[in-house]
């Protein structure tokens, strides 16, 4: 059913008259529908910790040599010159580049959650990207190295190879977090790191 709702309408010698448009109301928009089944969602706490502590270090790491550098530069035999300042703010810029491109690194490595479906295997990247591989029972895992507890994180990790089919990736999950309990699962084959 349209609804009449008056519009206005300049043409040639005609502004400001009323004419009277039939406007068809806005369909209904269908929810998108989830994959089917029950789909089992994992969080992966421990390479998340791990992730954000060594991107605070990073940055924390990065910021002391730039403040080191720039008190240098301020206090050294020609400090306080007009090259000395654009040189700090050139070093400032670097040194901020460097901590961004370090914490994405660090951050995109651990995902936030793997999802298990009966059909699928979705890893949902720490941006957002879902990385879509094959079931569970089908999945092609590799660990490429263990890493125990450690100041970083507190429960043992694992950087693994994931993929189906073509489709391969690399990602820090914690240990036994693709096992069919998501518990540990001790793989004598992978000596620790």
């Amino acid at each position: 059913m349209s609804v009449a709702r008056p519009v206005r309408v300049a043409r040639d010698g005609t502004a400001g008259r009323t004419r009277v448009v039939r406007v068809a109301p806005p369909r209904p928009v269908e929810a998108p529908t989830g994959p089917p089944g029950p789909v089992e969602e994992r969080e992966n706490h421990g390479a998340s910790l791990r992730a954000w502590r060594l991107s605070l270090a990073y940055a924390v790491g990065i910021g002391a040599v730039f403040a080191a550098l720039a008190l240098s530069a301020r206090l050294g035999p020609a400090g306080g010159g007009p090259g000395t300042l654009l040189e700090v703010e050139i070093a400032g810029l670097l040194a901020a580049a460097l901590i961004a491109v370090g914490v994405v690194v660090a951050l995109g490595a651990a995902p936030r959650c793997v999802q298990l479906g009966p059909s699928e295997t979705v890893v949902v990247g720490r941006f957002g990207h879902r990385y879509r591989f094959p079931a569970l029972d089908r999945l092609q895992v590799t660990v490429l190295q263990r890493h125990p507890k450690d100041l970083f994180s507190p429960v043992p990790l694992e950087s693994v190879e994931i993929g189906g089919g073509s489709t391969r990736r690399a990602f820090l999950i914690d240990a036994g977090l693709l096992g069919p309990s998501g518990g540990a699962e001790p793989d004598p084959a992978v000596a620790p790191a």
